[in-house]
Formats: structure tokens, sequence, C-alpha cells
């Protein structure tokens, strides 16, 4: 299962590939676990790393704040260091890319998840405006 699960990340990350060895790094977090983190806010960042047009045609996670993948570095000053960061793209790979971006630069992230395993467990997802 896990392979298969890397398997498909590398398979459906667009632009943000990571390797198999950096995907198995980051801690694929359940829709559970992230759940747990949005009740935990203030204490929990909700990062999502997709494109803009990505959130307003699949959806989002109420809370997130989003900076795509390609800008973080330059944005780090928007996300909060004294929070767990939980990373979130459309199946995982980004968000695992995003998080050892984070970690390197002194983060706190909890892991990654695809929004795509979020919609599954059919948890409400929120449609920003265009």
């Amino acid at each position: 299962m896990a392979r298969s699960l890397i398997a498909l990340l590398l398979g459906v990350c667009g632009g943000g590939c990571v390797s198999a060895d950096q995907a198995q790094r980051v801690k694929q977090l359940s829709p559970e676990e992230v759940k747990n983190c949005q009740m935990q806010r203030p204490r929990c960042v909700l990062l999502d790393v997709r494109e803009p047009r990505e959130l307003t045609e699949v959806g989002a996670i109420d809370g997130f704040i989003n900076i795509p993948l390609g800008q973080l570095e330059q944005r780090l000053q928007e996300i909060p260091k004294d929070k767990t960061v939980v990373t979130i793209c459309h199946v995982g790979a980004r968000a695992a890319k995003a998080a050892q971006i984070l970690a390197r630069h002194g983060y706190q992230t909890q892991g990654a998840i695809g929004i795509l395993a979020w919609k599954e467990k059919n948890y409400p997802v929120v449609f920003p405006a265009r």
C-alpha cells in the first residue's frame, strides 16, 4: 500500500515531483489526523500549496492558507513559525516537498496530505472565489 501511494504521488504530481526517498521522509497524514489539526487551530496551520485555480476547481480545507509551492520560499514570512504546519496539495507529492522546504527553514511540520484523500472521506471543502 505505501509503495503504491508513493508511486501514485510520483505519477500525478505535476511540476512539483519528489523522489520516492523524499516522499518517504514526510509523514503522509490521514484525513482524520488533519481534521484533528483543523480543530486545534490556532496551534496548527493548514498550508495548501496548490495553485489558486486548483482551489477553486477542487475545493480546499476550511481555514487554509494558500501559498503555491513555487512561491513558498519567497513567502515564508507569511507562515507563523510558532505553529505546527500541515501541508496540502492535490495528491500529496507537492505537499511533501513543501514540508521538506519548511523543515529546512526551521518550521515544525506534522506531515502532508492530498485533498483527494480528504474528499474521499466526504469531509467538507470550501471553494474560494476566483
